[in-house]
């Protein structure tokens, strides 16, 4: 069973994605990708943003001494702290920059750092532009800087999350309407044996997702106006309404990782859409998995 969804932040995003939720701070992070921002929901109830020079797409804690956050922003990778605002070069950039954009990511439970391309489609002002396909590539950054590129030729890189037993891999394609499954070594890191997980579901695109103890994804469906949460063997378990059109991310957080937090996006939709781009919260009985920490 699970609550209906609240509103906890009405803060009109563009497009809010990267949803992580730090247990130490009891803070949830996001971002909006069309206004370059990054939000940070304290622990009590509080919202605070900052500005970043371009799209912040992913979000990641790392084992940083600093307490800093690992960032991604269209074209490269950043070190943040949000206390006072330091910002550093991690050293990662997008060789196919302006071209495409980096997008969704996160830390593996090794410690490696996923992050996936797409074609660029946010103008220099944040205007959404159209997205050329297949400029998409997947990446997986190992600590000491070494970066394998995965797979390429994606449209839209999306879901990047692992099973609770860290042998299976999960990773999209919102153009394809396609999230797939790999076979994930938790030892090495490496993937293979992909296989279609869900597939043409007919609720919009598959955007971010999350994975609960019971080792279900909970799939956001940008256009599809809901999250469809999915068994561990592909079959349908349930779908959860949402009051706006655009779900694209979402991160368990919470003190038992029993709140569901969800990102919507105010774009593409329409003047009855009012609480779009807005940070929802859903209460579930099955408690999430906690975020992997990015190693550096």
């Amino acid at each position: 069973m699970t609550s209906p969804l609240i509103c906890v932040a009405p803060v009109g995003d563009r497009c809010g994605e990267a949803a992580t939720w730090c247990a130490a701070e009891r803070a949830l992070y996001w971002c909006d990708v069309n206004r370059f921002l990054i939000h940070r929901l304290g622990p009590e109830g509080e919202v605070r943003s900052w500005f970043f020079e371009e799209p912040v797409t992913a979000l990641s804690l790392t084992d940083s001494p600093d307490e800093d956050l690992l960032v991604a922003l269209g074209s490269r990778l950043i070190l943040w702290r949000w206390r006072d605002d330091r910002r550093r070069d991690h050293g990662f950039s997008l060789s196919t920059w302006p071209r495409a954009r980096l997008n969704d990511g996160r830390a593996a439970p090794n410690g490696d750092f996923w992050i996936g391309s797409m074609g660029q489609n946010v103008g220099p002002s944040g205007e959404a532009l159209a997205c050329e396909p297949g400029q998409g590539e997947l990446f997986r950054l190992r600590p000491g800087g070494a970066v394998n590129r995965e797979v390429a030729g994606i449209g839209i890189s999306n879901t990047v999350c692992w099973s609770p037993d860290h042998r299976v891999f999960y990773f999209g394609d919102s153009q394809a309407n396609c999230v797939w499954a790999y076979d994930y070594d938790p030892t090495s890191g490496a993937i293979g044996g992909r296989r279609e997980f869900l597939m043409g579901f007919e609720r919009g695109a598959p955007d971010g997702s999350a994975v609960d103890a019971a080792g279900r994804l909970w799939n956001c469906r940008f256009g599809g106006s809901c999250i469809v949460v999915v068994n561990p063997d592909g079959s349908l378990n349930q779908i959860i309404e949402a009051p706006v059109r655009n779900i694209t991310t979402c991160a368990f957080g919470g003190e038992d990782l029993t709140t569901l937090y969800i990102t919507t996006a105010a774009m593409m939709t329409h003047e009855g859409d009012r609480l779009a781009g807005s940070l929802f919260a859903l209460q579930v009985d099955t408690p999430g998995l906690d975020g992997f920490v990015a190693r550096l």
